[in-house]
């Protein structure tokens, strides 16, 4: 990849941190913007069929921290046992460290209670950003890297990130269904979740591919 098409996706992604910033200052104020976003969004969405309701509570525990580590662990292991545990790392690094930690600390910074006004699933801690988006979309970004390093067709790699778009679209539907973040929340998970697997992506290039190597000293 030339060094002008770093730039320009360097510049891109600096662009939207700076908007993540802003979006996120604007929710730690409680700007009168961002309450109307959040009205506009969920009120639809609270009033969805009954279906979707029960299909988005369903949907929204595969992001359950349990559920993450379980996935995440098989997904690293498979990379191993296909002799790419540069990527396994890359991936674990993504998902259990910036993603975790990342979204933890920006919590205790923000400090915004959840809603209380519509509730499916009962949880505790604090509202923004949305640790299932952040971490749904470090976790889809981080595999759709792998698979761009892997993988020779471009019709199967558009394919593959428009599933990973609807899966994290799908995963910051359902927190606001099941009425534990307001849509700013997920906006704001899945700008951080961008940020912090572009931040990883640029870190790791030429260090994903293959295995790791290490030098053993043989005694004469």
């Amino acid at each position: 990849m030339t060094f002008t098409t770093w730039r320009r996706r360097d510049i891109g992604m600096l662009i939207l941190a700076l908007a993540w910033l802003g979006w996120s200052i604007a929710v730690w104020q409680q700007a009168a913007v961002i309450t109307w976003f959040d009205q506009a969004i969920a009120l639809p969405l609270h009033h969805s069929p009954q279906w979707f309701q029960t299909a988005m509570v369903s949907y929204t525990h595969f992001g359950d921290p349990r559920n993450i580590t379980m996935i995440t662990t098989m997904i690293g292991v498979l990379l191993i046992l296909s002799r790419e545990s540069k990527a396994a790392v890359f991936f674990w690094i993504n998902t259990w460290i910036l993603a975790g930690y990342g979204n933890y600390f920006v919590k205790q910074l923000i400090q915004r209670p959840r809603p209380t006004a519509w509730r499916l699933v009962q949880i505790g801690g604090y509202s923004y950003p949305s640790g299932h988006s952040t971490t749904t979309t470090v976790l889809v970004g981080s595999l759709l890297v792998i698979a761009y390093d892997l993988l020779k067709s471009r019709q199967l790699k558009r394919w593959l990130f428009g599933l990973g778009v609807a899966i994290i679209l799908l995963m910051m539907i359902s927190r606001i269904v099941v009425g534990v973040h307001y849509p700013s929340d997920t906006v704001g998970g899945l700008m951080l979740g961008t940020c912090l697997t572009y931040l990883s992506l640029r870190v790791s290039q030429g260090h994903r591919r293959g295995n790791f190597k290490f030098k053993t000293h043989h005694q004469s």
